[in-house]
């Protein structure tokens, strides 16, 4: 039976956004950021050599290509960890970027309005008191502000993207990897979303999942076994064992059969008619008895 992909959305405020968010936009940052840092520095150098509109066209030119990569990067940073973490890319580069994109505004947003008391309140300590402990306080609001911003940005990012991979890759088909047994052929073992290491029965060692992609595995190539060589081996034979003679001084024994028992008659006894033996006695009220089987004389 076919298994299909069931793909739920993270929650806001969970590790899971977090960490998807943080897969697109540091991934995005180091390529932007060195793009606009670099043409704003050359505007400037431009300025001071006495080119200013040539240095600010450079400038401008520069932060432009800048926003434009990190709009385009933003579908194929997502297509990207869609296949690594569920085994599918997203498809539609626009319908990504948007659908993440208004996710991403709509969470600033609100944000914003929520933070925007504190913040108010940051940047009137530090314009009323400079210099003194409340307005070092109201610097140190907007900079925690700051930060929390920059953390509901990265969570509304990862969100959004979960959000895009439970619509378009709910219902497929279960990706899998072939794995080789040991001692077997290959099989193909199905590999759930999300989960990243997986134990095999046969064996019992841990086993780490590669990227749940389609992939087309090379066959093995035929290893070459040389046939077995036997060389004739010499064989010893046994030693025989020739048992001792008996000495002539000690004869063997030879078995006598002892003679048979016989009842001697003792002397001055009546013989027992009930076993036969002479171990009679006889008593001056009962007569004669025997005192083996308890035979009595009957007198009448």
């Amino acid at each position: 039976m076919d298994e299909t992909l069931t793909v739920e959305p993270f929650g806001f405020f969970t590790l899971d956004s977090l960490r998807a968010g943080w897969y697109l936009v540091w991934r995005q940052l180091v390529r932007v950021v060195p793009l606009a840092v670099v043409s704003a520095l050359a505007g400037a150098g431009l300025g001071r050599l006495g080119f200013p509109v040539l240095g600010l066209l450079i400038c401008a030119l520069g932060v432009l290509a800048a926003v434009v990569w990190a709009i385009v990067l933003v579908p194929q940073l997502a297509s990207q960890w869609a296949e690594s973490y569920h085994g599918y890319p997203l498809t539609g580069r626009a319908r990504v970027w948007w659908a993440i994109s208004w996710r991403s505004m709509v969470a600033s947003a609100v944000a914003a309005v929520v933070l925007t008391p504190p913040t108010m309140v940051g940047a009137s300590l530090s314009i009323a008191f400079p210099g003194s402990a409340l307005g070092g306080l109201g610097k140190l609001i907007m900079g925690l502000l700051s930060l929390v911003n920059a953390a509901a940005a990265i969570l509304t990012t990862g969100w959004a993207m979960s959000k895009v991979a439970s619509m378009q890759l709910t219902g497929l088909p279960m990706t899998t990897l072939p794995f080789e047994r040991v001692g077997g052929p290959v099989e193909p073992v199905a590999v759930s979303a999300g989960h990243h290491e997986q134990v095999t029965a046969e064996t019992g060692h841990e086993m780490h999942e590669m990227p749940a992609t389609p992939l087309a595995m090379a066959p093995a190539a035929p290893i070459a076994v040389a046939p077995a060589v036997t060389a004739p081996v010499a064989v010893a034979p046994a030693p025989v064992i020739v048992a001792p003679a008996p000495s002539p001084a000690r004869p063997a024994p030879v078995a006598v059969a002892a003679p048979a028992l016989a009842h001697a008659p003792a002397e001055g006894k009546r013989q027992c008619p009930k076993c036969g033996l002479h171990e009679t006695e006889r008593g001056t009220v009962i007569g004669w008895y025997c005192t083996i089987c308890g035979w009595r004389e009957s007198r009448r």
